[in-house]
């Protein structure tokens, strides 16, 4: 078997073992800083530790290794989740620590510590020793142990934390902390819901963009429903018209509620803004607890799981936020290749096995379709759009649907074994793994297009120091 068959070329993986949540993003001194949530050579994650990537264009990556490890009694069970924050010259890293202590515990309950824990950079690369913030006796009474995932940020001389959480009764929310120092934290409010919208609430996150608040959070516990919430756990955002995100306490409409992207493939997204001016969007492209469903197996056999999303854009117009691949990533277009249309398909067979597709469609209500291999059909008839695998290149992911009045263009990020799709210019996302048999080339059939082009994409350097991995 062919050990790297189904590696990527230009997403962010691990080393080896398993990546999850994306971490500590920030612009740093003329890097981007991407950590993430790591497993070093175990693919199926038991244990989780930050890794840590930096670029200086986004092209070209250095693995330079853990940055932090379970090694301490605030997060001897695991360094959860957490984000990146600078200022005069100095990164900062706030993470939850997750204890899990012996004994007959539900968990919930009883029996877990969520510590929010700091350490601080001159370089990006040491740090100094932990730092305990906050504790489960520094949260309400009426929320379980399960609080996480702090976000920070600076507005006017105060510092601003989210954190995610799940209240007693199973209700997710969100709790909003206040600080003059980063040292000393108070209670300032909490978002929720009326009536519960999931148990949990993790990974919060909150962006302001042309003067709208976006709350961002991963509600687990929704029931699903076949066009809207389809995953096990949701990943999306409210778009608070009342409030500015120092001052997010209240109530949010289940309604108003908008997931980030629609693929089996995408979790715990996280935010930062770059040097210039972006406000930048990664996820995981994975999903938890999805096993008994679908599965990663190729890969898991060959050691690895899971990775990264490109870097997304994130624009608001006409109440909707989209998301569109950095502007960086044309420069890895190569060998363009300019459909031409025969009859009512374009069929074309390229020796690609990462590319970049742009399909503009005809302004007509007839069935659109692209499909790849025979294998995977895109397609958009009666005001739905569905993503269909055939056979075993799913590994158990079959169908997903999503309502789009209209559809107008496609964009297609296609790496070895994995694909983004951006629809109607990033107004609708969906992020999906998949393990073709063959991936050295490609058999693409298009029905209903106006003008199509695609691009070989070259692979993304990445180089790895992991001469410190456990």
């Amino acid at each position: 078997m062919n050990k790297n068959k189904y590696r990527l070329r230009f997403h962010l993986m691990p080393p080896s073992g398993w990546m999850n949540d994306p971490n500590g993003l920030c612009y740093y001194k003329g890097f981007y800083h991407v950590f993430f949530q790591y497993a070093p050579k175990d693919p199926k994650g038991k244990v989780r530790y930050w890794g840590h990537y930096i670029s200086k264009d986004l092209l070209t990556w250095e693995y330079v290794g853990i940055t932090i490890k379970s090694d301490h009694q605030w997060d001897k069970s695991g360094a959860y989740s957490g984000c990146g924050f600078t200022e005069d010259g100095i990164m900062e890293l706030f993470y939850t620590g997750n204890v899990e202590e012996e004994g007959n515990y539900d968990y919930v309950l009883e029996g877990r510590g969520a510590n929010v824990i700091t350490i601080k950079s001159n370089d990006g690369m040491t740090f100094s020793e932990k730092e305990l913030l906050l504790s489960n006796e520094d949260y309400p009474e009426d929320y379980t142990c399960h609080v996480r995932d702090p976000k920070v940020w600076k507005k006017d001389g105060t510092y601003y934390m989210l954190l995610g959480g799940r209240k007693k009764g199973d209700k997710g929310a969100i709790l909003q902390y206040q600080s003059k120092d980063k040292v000393h934290w108070s209670l300032s409010g909490e978002v929720t819901t009326k009536e519960p919208f999931g148990y949990m609430w993790e990974c919060p996150d909150a962006v302001t963009l042309d003067g709208k608040t976006i709350l961002m959070c991963c509600p687990q516990g929704v029931p699903r429903n076949e066009l809207r919430f389809q995953n096990i756990y949701l990943s999306g955002y409210f778009i608070l018209e009342d409030r500015d995100k120092e001052n997010i306490k209240g109530f949010c409409n289940p309604d108003d509620f908008v997931p980030w992207d629609y693929g089996h493939d995408f979790y715990a997204p996280q935010t930062m803004r770059d040097a210039k001016g972006r406000t930048l969007l990664i996820g995981w492209a994975g999903m938890p607890d999805m096993d008994a469903e679908y599965t990663n197996q190729p890969i898991i056999e060959e050691g690895w799981q899971h990775s990264l999303t490109v870097p997304r854009v994130l624009t608001i117009k006409n109440g909707a936020v989209y998301q569109n691949p950095v502007e960086e990533l044309k420069l890895l277009r190569d060998g363009k290749i300019q459909f031409v249309q025969q009859g009512e398909n374009i069929c074309y067979k390229a020796a690609y096995e990462t590319w970049d597709m742009e399909v503009e469609l005809k302004k007509d209500k007839n069935k659109k379709e692209i499909c790849f291999n025979e294998e995977v059909s895109l397609s958009w008839e009666n005001g739905i759009f569905t993503v269909l695998f055939t056979g075993d290149c799913g590994c158990g992911r079959k169908k997903r649907q999503i309502v789009v009045e209209s559809l107008e263009n496609i964009r297609i990020l296609k790496d070895v074994s994995m694909f983004e799709i951006y629809l109607n210019q990033g107004k609708y996302v969906l992020t999906e793994r998949y393990f073709p048999e063959e991936t050295k080339w490609i058999l693409v059939r298009i029905q209903g297009a106006k003008d199509a082009v695609m691009w070989n994409l070259r692979k993304m350097e990445v180089h790895y120091n992991i001469s410190d991995e456990e």
